[in-house]
């Protein structure tokens, strides 16, 4: 094999290992975690426009039908179930799209979608590169796919205080454990 040909080969094999190593984490420190990490540090989410106490914030992009699809599918039936009904009046679900060559209305549409409660929120690229990182976020183009980006699926848990937003955990296996997170909102609510 000549080297014009491997070097495709050596770029999708990385590219692979380097998308695989957050699922590894997920089902290595799942059991331990139960899915979740607690994190409880104040954040700045000024892309959020809530004045409700619980923020569920979840980032994917328009037109995601593999991985956000279903997942936001699932987060409007809990949503709708009648475990969340105390929830719902303090809870806010934000979808965040990742891919900023969009129109603005097309986020809020989409998550809309799925649940006529849910907002979607549009960001610039500006915006996404300066967020990422505060909430452990993974996106990328996909090499094989030029419409569509790699990305994490976390659903994260903020808490609105007086003058603050407090990330306090962060949901990373699927399926998503609803009954973890009706429980861990509960507790937050109400102490």
């Amino acid at each position: 094999m000549n080297k014009s040909i491997k070097k495709p080969y050596v770029i999708i094999l990385l590219a692979l290992f380097f998308l695989s190593v957050p699922l590894f984490q997920s089902l290595i420190f799942s059991s331990k975690s139960e899915g979740v990490i607690h994190i409880d540090k104040e954040i700045q989410i000024d892309f959020v426009k809530s004045d409700k106490k619980n923020i569920l914030l979840y980032f994917g992009y328009v037109g995601c039908t593999d991985v956000c699809t279903p997942f936001l599918e699932k987060l409007s039936d809990l949503y709708e179930s009648k475990n969340f009904q105390t929830l719902q009046e303090k809870t806010d679900v934000f979808f965040i799209n990742l891919t900023p060559g969009i129109e603005p209305s097309q986020a809020d549409m989409f998550a809309k979608v799925f649940n006529q409660n849910f907002k979607g929120v549009y960001l610039s690229k500006k915006e996404l590169y300066s967020i990422d990182r505060n909430f452990g976020l993974f996106f990328s183009d996909n090499l094989n796919e030029s419409t569509e980006i790699n990305h994490t699926d976390y659903l994260y848990f903020i808490e609105k205080n007086t003058n603050s937003h407090i990330l306090r955990s962060i949901y990373f296996t699927h399926p998503l454990s609803n009954k973890k997170l009706i429980d861990d909102m509960i507790k937050k609510n109400y102490k």
